[in-house]
C-alpha cells in the first residue's frame, strides 16, 4: 500500500484543507482511498445519490486518479464524484484520443461523511487492461467545488503554470 498526500495549485488557498490516500494493486485490481479533513463546510460535497458513469465530472468536486503502464503513451483516467457516479477514459498519448473505456465494470465505491471528514474509496477491476504485472506509473489528484462556485485544484505535483493533471510528469507513484 502506498500512501501519498495532494497539494493544492500554487496560489490556491488550501481553505483548512489536507487530502491524503492510499493506492493498492493486487493483479487485477487498483485500490483507491481518498481522505479529506478539515473545513469541509466550504467545499460542495453532496451526499452519495447515484451509481451511474457519467461524463463532466470534473467540472465539481470530482477525485481522480491517472495511470500507464511504465514505459507506455497511453494511459487512463479514473473520475470518482461523492454521488457515486463515476467513469473511466482511455488516451493515446498526452490528451490524444480521448474515448469511454469499456472494458471496465464499474467500480465498488464507498464514501463516509463525519464531522471535519470526508472519505472515498473505490476498488477498480483493471485486470482486463493490464494482464501482466507491469508496473504503473500512478498520477492521483482533485478537483474541489467551494460554495461559491470556485474550483481548486489538488494533486501529487503541479508541473505546469497551469493545473494539468494529465502531464506525464505528476505521475510520480509506482505500484
Amino acid at each position: 500500500m502506498t500512501a501519498f498526500s495532494l497539494h493544492p495549485f500554487p496560489g490556491q488557498d488550501s481553505g483548512g484543507v489536507s487530502i491524503q490516500g492510499t493506492i493498492e494493486r493486487t493483479p487485477k485490481t487498483l485500490a483507491l482511498s481518498f481522505v479529506l479533513q478539515g473545513n469541509l463546510d466550504d467545499l460542495v460535497l453532496p451526499s452519495t445519490t447515484e451509481r451511474t458513469r457519467r461524463d463532466n465530472l470534473w467540472q465539481t468536486t470530482c477525485l481522480e486518479m491517472f495511470w500507464a503502464e511504465e514505459g507506455e503513451k497511453n494511459y487512463w483516467e479514473l473520475n470518482l464524484a461523492p454521488t457515486g457516479a463515476w467513469n473511466v477514459y482511455a488516451f493515446t498519448d498526452y490528451r490524444t484520443c480521448m474515448r469511454q473505456e469499456d472494458r471496465v465494470a464499474e467500480p465498488h465505491i464507498e464514501t463516509t461523511r463525519t464531522p471535519g471528514s470526508f472519505s472515498l474509496t473505490a476498488e477498480l477491476e483493471i485486470g482486463k487492461l493490464h494482464a501482466g504485472p507491469a508496473p504503473l506509473r500512478v498520477g492521483v489528484s482533485g478537483v474541489l467545488k467551494h460554495r461559491d462556485s470556485r474550483l481548486s485544484y489538488w494533486s501529487l505535483a503541479h508541473p505546469k503554470d497551469r493545473p494539468d493533471f494529465h502531464a506525464p510528469q505528476s505521475f510520480l507513484l509506482r505500484v
